[in-house]
């Protein structure tokens, strides 16, 4: 059995073809002058959000310590369905949709409590040697995880928004 699937709930659980964080909380100063969650913040929920995937993944701050290797983001879309108040309560998931020889695809829904999609995002991650600041291949053992990950990830539906263009409609 691969290391991701015997997690605890707390740091993420496979429901409804979803891999979902713990549940977060939007904050009082969260809150912009328009009485919703400002832009910015759902940027701080989908990072903390995607924890559970990253850890499940092995990457942290351990594995940057113990190998000098670590994860960086290289490109984020965010879009805004919804709006989002004080208090609301929201679970993010993670799925991933390709992955690289050293940088992975991945897409996150933040899925409020009472069952709609508040956001969503999708991102690249590149795997980054530390010392050099320099993008390089993931190693055989993270390839797997990675590899594994997507396998179960690729049974559920790809989600219509993932790849599309960005624009203004008519």
């Amino acid at each position: 059995m691969t290391q991701y699937l015997d997690h605890s709930p707390m740091e993420g659980e496979y429901l409804n073809g979803r891999f979902l964080s713990p549940e977060l909380v939007v904050r009082p100063e969260w809150i912009d002058f328009n009485g919703h969650l400002n832009m910015a913040y759902y940027g701080v929920l989908f990072d903390t959000g995607c924890n559970h995937g990253f850890t499940a993944l092995g990457f942290g701050e351990a594995y940057r310590r113990d190998q000098g290797l670590t994860t960086m983001m290289a490109d984020l879309r965010i879009r805004y369905l919804r709006e989002l108040h004080e208090g609301d309560r929201v679970r993010c998931s993670f799925r991933i949709v390709k992955v690289g020889s050293r940088a992975f695809h991945f897409c996150q829904e933040l899925i409020h409590t009472d069952g709609w999609v508040a956001a969503t995002a999708e991102a690249v991650n590149l795997h980054v040697d530390i010392a050099q600041r320099k993008v390089v291949p993931y190693g055989e053992e993270k390839r797997k995880l990675l590899d594994d990950m997507a396998k179960i990830h690729a049974d559920w539906p790809l989600p219509d928004w993932v790849g599309a263009d960005l624009g203004v409609r008519s």
